[in-house]
């Protein structure tokens, strides 16, 4: 009985040192003077710098206990930087990474799971965010902004061709058929480029997959990215996808290191925010044509890659709690998303880091703000449900030897150029992606 007694005080001990579950939220904030540190890469972009300032502020409003200084890391030397830092014992409390498993096996990047698991906020970041991104069935990042894929729809060449433009609910089947309709080699127009298939479909088909397939936990060479792949290749065999070869560009744009797209040459053009300043003003001045911006089509899986940035939070941090608090306020918060959508506007910037929360209110305050030509691109994040899908490349375990051996081996070029198909390919290509996972794990885990 003693024994059984000692066992149950012992438990509930142990409960009374675990934060709040769930449904209670986090443990509340330090109420000391304290300081924390951040470091966000982008400060050479127009408007970044008095964006930080903006976020720090309303940070600090809300916690006037709390003082953020910002660390500046030249981003063209940032691991670097991060490497000095670490070794002076400076991390930052909250900072970017360009690859999170290095940050794990170098030991900078705390475990955020609980974090994520338990703060209401963060069941507002789309799902696959929270759970593609896990290594070893754990959290050790958080996605800090995104730049989602859009569709650069050329108005001035669906009009010449009497095409009309499709509803912001069209599916891939819809533009593959566009294109067909739109693709005039013999003027040099075609009905798209930038075939970003196999990066694409996995989520579209697969609803949670990023490029090859990586579901969290592995990547899959299945029927999608068969289909993937084939599909780019017979779209820019059959001159419906825009490749001009030099000489062409030569011939018909004066120019062979012309860029087809940006020439009007396109009717539809996949791309990603930071293309939109040119495009609305010295792309449409120079060619005369009109674009309105679209999301992706979608897919049965109803999901879209897109790229995003990374950060974690210091496993060396003394506030763990308070700076988990500053990574959502500083940039994948609702609050940090509305607080940067208004100073850009501000200052008369377009957004190009866009929210990696699907909150309503967020997507329908860029929706009310934006240029006609923007409209459907936000009408579609608001209105379609999909899920967003981050880029994996700068999270997935064994993603350098997958890559390495997909290009060393010309895997694309093979496929076009009709030397093999990718079915032929697949097996192998898993075999060497299981593997790299393998691996890779056995490092970040120190087995």
């Amino acid at each position: 009985m003693k024994k059984l007694l000692s066992l149950v005080l012992a438990c509930v001990m142990m409960l009374s040192l675990v934060p709040a579950m769930a449904e209670e939220g986090l443990p509340p904030m330090t109420t000391e003077n304290i300081t924390l540190t951040v470091a966000h890469w982008g400060q050479a972009e127009a408007g970044e710098p008095e964006v930080i300032e903006a976020l720090i502020a309303q940070f600090e409003a809300a916690y006037p206990n709390i003082n953020v200084e910002f660390v500046a890391i030249d981003q063209g030397t940032w691991d670097q930087g991060l490497t000095n830092l670490a070794s002076e014992g400076k991390l930052p409390d909250v900072f970017w990474v360009f690859n999170v498993p290095n940050a794990v096996a170098n030991e900078w990047a705390l475990d955020i799971t609980y974090y994520m698991e338990n703060d209401p906020d963060a069941q507002e970041l789309y799902p696959a965010m929270r759970e593609s991104a896990k290594i070893d069935g754990k959290n050790y990042s958080y996605p800090a902004v995104m730049f989602p894929h859009m569709m650069y729809m050329n108005v001035t060449l669906f009009e010449q061709y009497n095409v009309e433009l499709p509803d912001i609910n069209w599916t891939w089947e819809d533009y593959f058929e566009l294109a067909d309709e739109l693709s005039h080699p013999e003027d040099y127009n075609f009905g798209i480029s930038n075939p970003l298939f196999t990066d694409l479909f996995p989520a579209a088909y697969n609803g949670n997959q990023g490029k090859f397939g990586w579901d969290g936990e592995k990547y899959n060479f299945d029927e999608v990215w068969i289909n993937a792949v084939e599909t780019r290749a017979e779209m820019i065999n059959n001159k419906i996808c825009e490749w001009m070869t030099e000489e062409e560009k030569t011939n018909v744009l004066g120019d062979p290191g012309a860029w087809p797209p940006g020439m009007g040459r396109t009717a539809m053009h996949i791309d990603w925010p930071w293309t939109l300043a040119q495009f609305q003003t010295f792309r449409k001045d120079e060619t005369g044509c009109e674009w309105v911006y679209y999301p992706l089509p979608m897919g049965d899986g109803k999901g879209e890659l897109a790229i995003v940035d990374n950060g974690v939070i210091s496993a060396s941090t003394e506030y763990p709690r308070e700076a988990w608090e500053l990574s959502k306020w500083m940039s994948w918060g609702p609050q940090a998303a509305l607080k940067r959508q208004e100073t850009y506007r501000s200052l008369g910037y377009a957004v190009s880091r866009m929210p990696v929360v699907s909150t309503p209110e967020v997507w329908q305050d860029l929706l009310d703000n934006a240029t006609e030509d923007l409209v459907p691109f936000y009408r579609g994040f608001l209105e379609r449900g999909v899920n967003i899908v981050p880029s994996n490349w700068p999270v997935a375990p064994g993603w350098g030897t997958i890559e390495a051996y997909y290009n060393s081996n010309d895997i694309d070029g093979k496929i076009l150029r009709g030397e093999l198909t990718a079915a032929d390919v697949a097996a192998e290509l898993q075999a060497v992606a299981d593997q790299g996972v393998a691996d890779h794990l056995k490092v970040l885990l120190g087995e």
